[in-house]
């Protein structure tokens, strides 16, 4: 090996550690460690109008199975509400979200972090309509069937009848 080599070997040892160590300092349980993506998924079902789940390609030949809550919107509870008014609200949300994202529908996932609730993760998920990319989230806030929200944003109060 001449000299050239011996550093060339040397420079691609130490960039290997380096990205190793940076990968070992990633805190996977924390919401503001984003994995960008995109991710080809596909739709397992609809949870509610803000969860689905789906099963993602993670690479050739694993795929593994998430609940994906969307990024950015809150929606009305059906499980726990605190008036009928919500329950009813998130009904029909549902019912709108199962029709646009039918279960087997390719989607691409992106900008994915962790959820401490209940085991799943928060992303974008969009579909693909014959000309472009569509956002559940844009989709769902468009139809007024969820709010905009961010997180330690307070939650928004369901049951007030609108004006």
């Amino acid at each position: 090996m001449n000299g050239s080599s011996v550093v060339w070997c040397l420079a691609l040892a130490l960039g290997t550690f380096v990205a190793w160590a940076a990968l070992a300092e990633v805190d996977v349980t924390s919401r503001s460690t984003i994995f960008p993506g995109p991710y080809d998924a596909e739709v397992v079902g609809v949870i509610d109008e803000d969860t689905i789940d789906v099963n993602v390609a993670l690479w050739p030949g694993l795929r593994a199975e998430y609940s994906v809550r969307v990024r950015g919107i809150d929606a009305p509870e059906i499980l726990r509400p605190d008036c009928e008014r919500e329950r009813s609200l998130g009904e029909a949300a549902k019912v709108q979200a199962e029709k646009l994202y039918p279960v087997g529908l390719k989607v691409r996932i992106d900008e994915v972090s962790y959820d401490p609730f209940s085991g799943r993760v928060v992303a974008n998920i969009r579909r693909f309509r014959s000309d472009r990319m569509l956002s559940f989230a844009k989709e769902m806030l468009d139809r007024e069937l969820v709010v905009e929200w961010q997180p330690q944003q307070s939650a928004f109060t369901w049951c007030l009848e609108p004006k």
